[in-house]
């Protein structure tokens, strides 16, 4: 067959198909069936609903919530709070379960082997890091969020945490107190260390009746200044 005769045969073959078509959607109409476009339907996100549920559960387990998150976005680490709402709400609940868990999530067991990368702080340069990944995301997320009490709060327990922001985390604590609006008994645990520290020890007990008023007398996390890594 030459050019030509393949070129009419393809404009046949064409016909054919559009005829073939329109006959099937009279026929469907006839029928009481008429015919429907193809509708995409958008992918739903779970990472949405696993999100919301992580920050209710950091209530009660924060290493299960922390364990949540990574399950959920594997390279949690490498993303930027400022790229969406909800990498900034997923970061946020990790970067403080770090900073309560010493920067070792106790989550070897919740967590595939692929995901685990140094979020359990197996050595002293993991937990560094980790607590100084967590700062710097609540910096971030801080940037955001601007006067934001509960964040500058999360900000400042992780700054106390690290020995190069101690200094930064007690000012900003302190100036947090000044009017009240330290948001956790963990961060009133965290200033109570910074002032006995520093000597202080009529502050380190008023933050400490402040801790215990938020979380209870019986809470762990109001423990003693000198017990609270024991």
């Amino acid at each position: 067959m030459n050019k030509l005769g393949r070129k009419l045969m393809s404009v046949v073959v064409g016909l054919g198909t559009f005829v073939a078509v329109g006959a099937s959607t009279e026929e469907a109409s006839a029928c009481g069936g008429a015919w429907m476009p193809m509708i995409m339907v958008p992918e739903v996100d779970h990472r949405i609903e696993g999100v919301a549920r992580a920050e209710k559960q950091f209530q009660k387990d924060t290493a299960g919530a922390a364990a949540s998150v990574i399950r959920m976005m594997p390279h949690v680490r490498a993303m930027k709070p400022k790229s969406a709402k909800l990498v900034l709400r997923a970061q946020r609940t990790l970067a403080v379960a770090l900073v309560r868990h010493g920067g070792a999530l106790p989550v070897e067991k919740e967590l595939p082997r692929y995901a685990q990368g140094t979020w359990l702080g197996k050595t002293a340069e993991e937990k560094k890091a980790n607590l100084e990944w967590a700062v710097e995301i609540l910096r971030q997320v801080n940037d955001v969020k601007k006067d934001d009490a509960a964040v500058q709060t999360d900000l400042g327990e992780a700054m106390a945490a690290v020995d190069a922001t101690k200094a930064e985390g007690r000012a900003l604590l302190e100036k947090l107190a000044e009017k009240d609006l330290v948001a956790s008994p963990e961060a009133y645990a965290a200033l109570a260390r910074l002032r006995a520290d520093a000597g202080d020890h009529e502050g380190t007990r008023l933050a400490m009746q402040r801790c215990e008023a938020m979380a209870g007398s019986a809470a762990a996390v109001c423990r003693p200044a000198e017990q609270a890594h024991s």
